[in-house]
């Protein structure tokens, strides 16, 4: 059986923040994205994300193949909303619908929404471990068992999707390949797979299950971790930079700046 993990193994100052650190990073862009709608405060916060990703020595092939998927719904967003949202002077006409400077400055803020708020976290799930993060989510405060559970999801889906790939192997080494024909034929190729998948999904679940309840998982007691998460110097300016970003956007949205 397949699998592939989000974790990347690395060596610079972006592995070596504590998760807290990446955490509220996470927490701020999200927040950034949500409060802008136009694509000239977006695309800062993109360029950011990328910016330290890239000097952080993320391994970007990983963060391309994981945004490949989005590339309809960006696409959507580009098409659709400029012949949606009319505001501001007219570029051009496409027919009887007038595409205008406002539509498309829109169109290019969804699509920067929909990608600062994808790559942020596979940014933090490709340079965190699992017992990192999860360490982190309880650091922050969050319920020990509510941690756990995010983490195991986390785990798991590469898990399951390293399962689809090798049933897809072996169906084509069976002569069904679910990639050609046409659209029905590929619907029923992939209706065949789900079977196989759910059940080797069901069977990872209990595994687990058994797993964790052998190391005594429902015990109500304070849990200790192998490694003790400790804020450096280098935490302190990661925040102080992001802090100072953060402010800097907030100030300009509350002046009425970044809507369309």
């Amino acid at each position: 059986m397949q699998s592939f993990q989000l974790y990347e193994p690395a060596d610079s100052f972006l592995y070596r923040l504590d998760p807290r650190t990446k955490l509220v990073t996470v927490v701020v862009v999200f927040g950034l994205s949500i409060l802008f709608t136009d694509a000239r405060f977006l695309a800062p916060v993109f360029a950011f994300v990328v910016a330290v990703a890239a000097v952080g020595r993320v391994p970007l092939r990983r963060v391309a193949v994981l945004l490949k998927s989005l590339s309809v719904l960006v696409a959507i967003a580009l098409v659709m909303w400029p012949l949606i949202y009319r505001n501001g002077d007219v570029l051009f006409r496409l027919w009887r619908v007038e595409v205008t400077e406002g539509g498309v400055l829109y169109g290019l803020g969804m699509a920067f929404r929909i990608l600062c708020m994808v790559i942020a976290p596979i940014v933090l799930f490709i340079t965190t471990p699992q017992p990192d993060f999860v360490a982190g989510l309880r650091r922050l405060g969050l319920p020990y068992k509510a941690s756990f559970a995010l983490a195991m999801a986390l785990r798991f889906l590469p898990t399951v999707v390293g399962v689809g790939q090798t049933i897809v192997e072996a169906q084509r080494a069976r002569g069904l390949d679910p990639s050609r024909g046409s659209p029905a034929r590929r619907l029923r190729a992939y209706a065949r797979m789900l079977g196989p998948l759910v059940v080797t999904s069901i069977r990872l679940a209990q595994q687990a299950v058994l797993a964790v309840e052998a190391r005594a998982f429902s015990i109500d007691r304070k849990r200790t971790f192998v490694r003790q998460l400790t804020m450096a110097r280098r935490d302190a300016l990661a925040l102080a930079v992001v802090g100072l970003l953060g402010a800097v956007l907030v100030a300009l949205r509350i002046q009425g700046h970044g809507l369309l």
